[in-house]
């Protein structure tokens, strides 16, 4: 990192408020940035046609809902650490959001184990019902690796920005077999 970006920065000088970045060498801060101009001149663009996912390319015939994953608020990704504390009691197993309609298309009632299947293979989860996303859209929550949600994520990847695409996933949906067992 350069530290010339942060010479005139001090704790003192940071106060109540902070400063606001760049800041001189003697301490003063930048209370407006670009006023006229941007002295980089205009920024670089590069355009890149809209493409469909190879997953949904590849898959979509046979797997038609997009799987995507999400984080419930009492804990945060597989656990590791909120896990070991009384969130347990609030959230103790992973979840499925499921629209009413593809609930209802699939035979699927609130609190049923679902199996979600994608071509990488197949987990079972507690359902749940919800408006809160659209139609052909699931959502399920990563924070219990037993459950195993990341097992049947894509190993595509985001072309330009090359990050792997967990939240595109081709998955088909059943009602499980059994009944949904809770974690212990």
């Amino acid at each position: 990192m350069n530290s010339q970006f942060f010479a005139g920065i001090t704790w003192e000088r940071l106060g109540i408020n902070g400063l606001q970045w760049p800041v001189s060498k003697d301490g003063a801060d930048t209370k407006i940035l670009h006023e006229k101009t941007f002295p980089r001149g205009k920024g670089y663009f590069e355009f890149h046609a809209w493409e469909e996912t190879m997953e949904l390319q590849s898959y979509a015939k046979d797997y038609p809902y997009i799987l995507t994953t999400n984080r419930d608020l009492v804990h945060y990704n597989c656990g590791a650490m909120t896990r070991r504390t009384g969130n347990e009691r609030i959230l103790s197993t992973d979840y499925l959001m499921i629209h009413p309609d593809d609930a209802q298309q699939n035979q699927i009632s609130d609190g049923d184990s679902v199996c979600v299947e994608s071509p990488r293979g197949k987990v079972d989860v507690k359902a749940y019902i919800t408006d809160k996303l659209n139609k052909g859209v699931l959502s399920a929550t990563f924070h219990f690796p037993e459950i195993g949600i990341n097992h049947i994520t894509s190993g595509e990847h985001d072309s330009e920005a090359m990050c792997p695409e967990y939240k595109v996933i081709a998955v088909r949906i059943r009602k499980s077999r059994g009944k949904f067992k809770q974690n212990s």
